[in-house]
């Protein structure tokens, strides 16, 4: 029974998946909001309705195209893990790539959609982090004996861009359906983007620093029975 489930535990728990789930929900979110939440008094069909919140809404088409980029971008991503880690690295250079030209799209949309410098620097830091990410492996820097890559600590700002993500959605929220799916999304990435945080990037090294500290030290043993 537990081989059985082993699998489909395991894909939900790669980055490729969960990109991709974000990427669906985000995409029906705008078609919902296109159908179902359109101005009642507007006539025409349901694809009428499509095309016309698409041309009508920029927030809407941004984050449509943002999405299908991403999509794309995680079926490169579940390539590139389909044998765990580590990862085929010119796959996963790929799928940062996509992510990267997403990243610019969601972006615009959320300029549209809230406050624009959160926006902007939600786009910067999550279009860095994947370029870093993408091409910043092989350089190295050195911090007083900590020797972390471009690359891992480019990982590390991709997580960081959701907060800016979400706050640009939240800032003014007034139970709009694209802004709650977007805070919801983001959600779901940076799930997918701890996944691929590295080890030797700040936020695992000091997530591990503070499980240190809050672990209870162990008292040593005496090393024979009666020894106090």
């Amino acid at each position: 029974m537990a081989a059985r489930f082993a699998g489909p535990l395991h894909r939900a728990n790669e980055p490729g998946f969960l990109y991709n789930c974000g990427n669906v929900l985000g995409f029906v979110a705008g078609l919902i909001a296109a159908v179902w939440l359109h101005d009642a008094q507007v006539g025409g069909d349901t694809f009428d309705k499509v095309i016309r919140h698409l041309a009508g809404s920029q927030a809407a088409l941004a984050l449509s195209l943002a999405t299908m980029i991403f999509f794309w971008g995680g079926i490169v991503y579940s390539r590139a893990w389909a044998r765990g880690a580590p990862p085929n690295a010119a796959l996963n250079r790929q799928g940062d790539l996509w992510s990267t030209a997403g990243a610019i799209c969601l972006a615009f949309g959320l300029f549209v959609l809230g406050n624009p410098l959160l926006a902007l620097s939600a786009g910067v830091l999550h279009a860095m982090g994947k370029l870093g990410s993408a091409w910043g492996g092989n350089v190295r820097l050195n911090f007083a004996g900590w020797s972390p890559s471009v690359g891992d600590l480019a990982k590390d700002l991709v997580l960081v861009s959701r907060v800016p993500a979400i706050l640009s959605a939240a800032v003014g929220f007034t139970g709009d359906w694209l802004s709650a799916s977007v805070i919801l999304c983001c959600l779901v990435w940076a799930r997918a983007d701890w996944l691929l945080l590295s080890p030797d990037g700040a936020i695992r090294r000091s997530c591990q620093a503070l499980r240190d500290s809050l672990r209870p030290k162990q008292r040593g043993r005496p090393s024979h029975p009666g020894d106090p």
